[in-house]
């Protein structure tokens, strides 16, 4: 009887443990549960931030490589900075010098036949041009130099054109006709320079202040020349003068061209002596006019330097 008893208390206890254990389980089940996902979740940052830790220490190793290229480059533009600057006090100091020679110079302007003159016993204009060895640049500074050499006071010119290559020439302030501008590249010019207008030249012996009228027209060049003046052959409105006599020029060889090859098939318009008229006059017009040069591009920027 008490073995049974015994073995009956055995068991009730076994049950309770049991059902003890069962309804800890059921009551801590939630939250393990739970501390198993925060666990899960904790472990997804953790590596998210060892990925993240990786990519900056990444960027600092960039950033240091980075950085030690940009000291380098640094120290190569200080470098340059102290030869630019040295170069820089060297020119200061040659334009002072050269400034302060300019001050004591001997040269001087000279008049427009002083010029005139020059032009035509200097044979600058005779060198053979050659492209990238003796081009424009090196007509102008050659012809400055001779200048030099009868102290005359002369600028080297550039000019930039609106498009294309530029130009160089020279230019001389002469006492009685003020500034003007002289192209010897192969001929002896006149040159005719105004920012905003095409750059032209004229023969040098083709600048006259007085000239045959062609204000007519140019179909019937046949009567007496008349003559009239300008008042500044050496200005950019004397240039385009210039060209109205070159183009009343044309129109009236083509007009003659016609009117000969009319008589010679023995039509009356036109008379012998008008024909033969004409032609002279025509033959005066050209050799006033000289070499015909076209103009060149619009002119954009001048920039003088005198000796």
């Amino acid at each position: 009887m008490k073995q049974r008893l015994f073995v009956s208390v055995i068991v009730c206890l076994l049950i309770g443990i049991v059902a003890g254990y069962g309804v800890g389980y059921l009551s801590y089940g939630d939250q393990i549960s739970r501390l198993k996902s925060d666990l899960n979740e904790a472990q997804k940052r953790i590596s998210e931030y060892k990925e993240e830790i990786a990519a900056l220490n990444f960027q600092i190793s960039t950033l240091e490589s980075n950085r030690s290229l940009l000291e380098e480059k640094i120290g190569l533009l200080e470098k340059e900075l102290n030869e630019t600057t040295q170069c820089l006090i060297k020119l200061q100091t040659e334009y002072e010098n050269l400034f302060n020679a300019t001050l004591k110079s001997t040269l001087r302007n000279p008049t427009w036949e002083e010029l005139k003159s020059f032009l035509k016993q200097d044979e600058t204009d005779k060198i053979e041009y050659k492209l990238d060895e003796f081009d424009c640049t090196g007509f102008a500074i050659t012809l400055r130099d001779h200048a030099r050499d009868l102290s005359y006071r002369c600028a080297f010119v550039e000019i930039a054109f609106a498009e294309g290559e530029g130009h160089a020439l020279n230019a001389f302030q002469t006492v009685d006709r003020g500034l003007i501008f002289v192209d010897d590249t192969g001929k002896d010019t006149i040159a005719y320079v105004q920012i905003g207008q095409p750059y032209g030249v004229i023969g040098l012996n083709a600048v006259k202040s007085r000239y045959i009228d062609c204000s007519g027209d140019p179909t019937e060049f046949w009567g007496p020349l008349n003559y009239t003046t300008h008042p500044d052959p050496f200005s950019y409105d004397y240039y385009v003068a210039y060209q109205k006599r070159v183009k009343f020029y044309k129109a009236s060889v083509d007009a003659y061209n016609e009117a000969v090859k009319e008589y010679n098939r023995g039509g009356g318009t036109y008379s012998y002596s008008q024909i033969q008229s004409w032609y002279e006059n025509l033959e005066a017009l050209s050799e006033e006019l000289g070499i015909l040069y076209e103009p060149l591009g619009t002119v954009q920027s001048i920039e003088m330097y005198w000796n």
